[in-house]
């Protein structure tokens, strides 16, 4: 393709950005996940978790408008050394950079008791801290699940607003109320991409100076990184491949003192992460059976109750078979998943099959950033852990469903246990792959183009498309 052509399809390419831009939100007015409306004026000082909502909005451009943050600068789990970010980490494709850990230095810190705890970190230390800082701040902006008690009354005690945007469920009519309960009936799972979108709403109602030139280019790397995801999830599920979601635990026995494993289950059904997965085709088994509410969903499996055929207490290679999920890849929460890496005792205490081929990883549980490039950085490298896992159990069907629609409800858990959803081309979510397949095959078609003149009647058909687009913005 010629230089001409490349630098047209980049125009195009933005007009598109634009246009989904500025459509989404009128700047200084922002409506939040509870329906309260906001309307910004001028340059307001901001609050917000480290991870979530500071490093989301640093990726869109903000960097004094953020004045003070609280929480956890990692993930749970990760060794990051803030004051030595140069080291690296176990977790690189979710921990904060160089940079983002030197400009979250700079700010106001309302966790300073357990900020660095790889434990967790999700709240200000106390009610005093937000007061010690209330003057630097105009708005407290609560990116987050909406379950910490803290948020609820601190209007009332600072005067300052909070400004909601919900990382659990999407803005359905009747989910959320004004004090941030939560409806489950009429709540539906939110992936990554649509918390970012509303992130990057808030981003241009605040009137940050949003990056478009750094936006752009994450959202192409994104689209890049889940086109390449759902293709190897359709390989995958083809080939019979099954996911697991989980968190673990090593417990000791009261009676005999000896350790166990035990696992929880976590259907994809309120975690961002794997609901993102989900709806690019990842084959996740459900966990549910037959529950009827959200705190139902949630089972506790020892390593005696998951491998059927051993005797207890005696678990073994030999009879690891038959079990009660047909695990052939997990994903651990990045806290747990310490007690499977590097530890050669799990193989006696849990010896299924895919810890043992270490077809396993980590997945960020309700912590980390939101951003376009968050959700590269994580498809990016859950593809490359995918694509080489094999199937180790015997095939099980699938279930042929929307992962958008009611059967994933929170209430009930959606599936029922060791089901998962199949692969769909025309159910995908398609926001994560927008743009993707027009820009590829305008490029395939200039790539057959021959150079005797057919290359002016693509460059003209790329400014009619341009001047579509923006027409059609206007519109909007």
């Amino acid at each position: 393709m010629n230089t001409t052509k490349t630098s047209l399809l980049s125009l195009l390419s933005l007009a598109v950005f634009i246009c989904f831009s500025t459509t989404l939100v009128h700047a200084g007015k922002f409506i939040d996940d509870r329906g309260v409306e906001f309307n910004f004026d001028g340059k307001p000082k901001l609050a917000t978790r480290a991870a979530t909502g500071a490093l989301s909005l640093y990726r869109m451009g903000a960097r004094d408008e953020i004045t003070t943050i609280w929480g956890l600068w990692s993930i749970r789990g990760s060794d990051l050394d803030i004051n030595n970010p140069e080291a690296g980490s176990r977790y690189p494709d979710a921990d904060p950079s160089v940079e983002e850990v030197n400009w979250l230095h700079t700010k106001n810190n309302m966790s300073p008791s357990c900020y660095t705890n790889p434990r967790g970190c999700f709240r200000w230390d106390n009610t005093s801290m937000v007061e010690l800082f209330a003057e630097e701040i105009d708005y407290i902006l609560v990116i987050d699940n909406g379950v910490d008690s803290g948020i609820k009354g601190i209007t009332n005690i600072t005067g300052i607003p909070v400004v909601f945007v919900d990382t659990f469920f999407e803005d359905n009519t009747g989910c959320r109320s004004l004090d941030f309960e939560a409806n489950k009936t009429q709540c539906y799972g939110r992936s990554m991409i649509d918390i970012a979108k509303r992130i990057e709403e808030l981003a241009l109602a605040i009137g940050i100076d949003v990056d478009t030139t750094r936006i752009e280019k994450d959202k192409e790397l994104m689209c890049a990184a889940a086109q390449n995801f759902t293709d190897t999830m359709k390989q995958k599920q083809e080939e019979g491949l099954r996911v697991m979601t989980s968190i673990n635990a090593i417990k000791k026995d009261s009676v005999t003192g000896a350790d166990f494993f035990e696992i929880r289950t976590i259907d994809p059904v309120a975690l961002w992460v794997p609901r993102t997965l989900e709806e690019l085709g990842m084959p996740i088994l459900h966990h549910d059976h037959g529950s009827l509410t959200l705190e139902d969903i949630s089972t506790r499996v020892t390593g005696d109750e998951f491998f059927v055929e051993c005797p207890n207490g005696q678990l073994s290679e030999d009879c690891n078979d038959n079990t009660l999920y047909p695990v052939d890849f997990w994903l651990w929460d990045s806290r747990s998943y310490l007690n499977v890496i590097g530890n050669p005792a799990i193989a006696a205490i849990f010896p299924d099959k895919a810890i043992l081929a270490g077809q396993h990883w980590h997945y960020a549980r309700n912590d980390g950033p939101l951003s376009y490039h968050a959700i590269y950085r994580m498809l990016s490298e859950m593809t490359s852990r995918l694509a080489v896992a094999k199937r180790l159990h015997d095939p099980t069907d699938c279930s042929p469903v929307d992962p958008k629609t009611a059967v994933t409800l929170n209430i009930g858990g959606g599936l029922d246990r060791n089901e998962f959803i199949c692969y769909n081309e025309d159910l995908i979510q398609k926001e994560y792959l927008q743009g993707c397949a027009a820009v590829t095959s305008l490029e395939s078609a200039s790539s057959e183009e021959d150079a005797s003149g057919s290359a002016s009647t693509s460059i003209s058909i790329m400014i009619y498309l341009i001047s579509s687009v923006l027409l059609l913005c206007s519109i909007w």
